[in-house]
């Protein structure tokens, strides 16, 4: 029963030809049975592999058993081999996890919790022995700890990180206060009379009238100032608030391993 380069088996004896010649048939006709035979081995996977399969292979739940080692690119490669490649594989994407995120580092995120070697940076205190490589880079800088068997991580906690240097904190460890500009202002001149105004902070107070009231006290008049009068930003918090959102900060505190 040949088969032809696409790996399609044939049949090569045909009862019909033999009954047009005249040639008797001395057994039963078997052209289903070897049509089928010959669709079944064009499913089949040739030892040599000279020619590709002609559909999927199906096990029907059956294993293919002792299964040698892939070596090329196309080769199928058994359990162990992935097992072993799986484990290389792990240690390489540690050594880039830790590459990319070294010891310290500092992430925004959303999770609330300390994960995967990442401290949420709220002034708790950890374990020195547990994580010796953060204690050997920060030390008791935001806190002793215990003083013996701990340290504190930092507290960002309400607080906006901003780049070292120019006008900031001396230090990384130090918490910068809050602050303005003063605001200062100056008003000159010689008797108010009649009426006082002002414009934008500064506005006029006491009454109107028609003479040297400052003199005669009968209506004293000034000035205030309201920087809110200017811009609704002042006063509309007890501190200087840009415009934010809050999230969790945290640190790396040790290396995958």
């Amino acid at each position: 029963m040949p088969f032809d380069s696409e790996g399609v088996f044939s049949r090569l004896h045909n009862w019909e030809d033999d009954r047009l010649n005249d040639i008797d048939i001395v057994s039963d006709r078997h052209d289903e049975e070897d049509d089928n035979f010959a669709d079944g081995l064009s499913q089949c996977l040739l030892k040599n592999g000279i020619v590709p399969m002609n559909g999927n292979l199906n096990m029907s739940g059956f294993q293919i058993k002792n299964l040698a080692n892939g070596q090329s690119n196309s080769d199928a490669v058994n359990k162990a081999q992935m097992n072993n490649a799986i484990a290389d594989n792990s240690t390489v994407i540690k050594d880039i996890i830790n590459k990319l995120s070294p010891i310290g580092d500092i992430k925004a995120s959303l999770i609330e919790e300390n994960h995967d070697n990442w401290l949420l940076c709220n002034g708790q205190a950890v374990s020195r022995e547990t994580y010796p490589d953060l204690f050997s880079l920060i030390g008791e800088n935001f806190g002793a700890g215990d003083g013996v068997t701990t340290f504190n991580v930092p507290d960002y906690r309400g607080k906006f990180l901003r780049g070292l240097g120019g006008d900031s904190a001396l230090d990384i460890y130090t918490t910068q206060a809050e602050g303005l500009p003063n605001i200062t202002g100056a008003i000159s001149g010689g008797r108010i009379a009649v009426s006082i105004s002002g414009s934008g902070a500064l506005g006029g107070t006491g009454g109107s009238g028609n003479g040297p009231d400052w003199e005669s006290g009968t209506s004293n008049k000034g000035f205030d100032f309201d920087a809110s009068r200017s811009s609704a930003i002042y006063g509309a918090s007890n501190h200087v608030t840009p415009i934010n959102q809050a999230v969790n900060y945290f640190i790396k505190a040790k290396a995958e391993e």
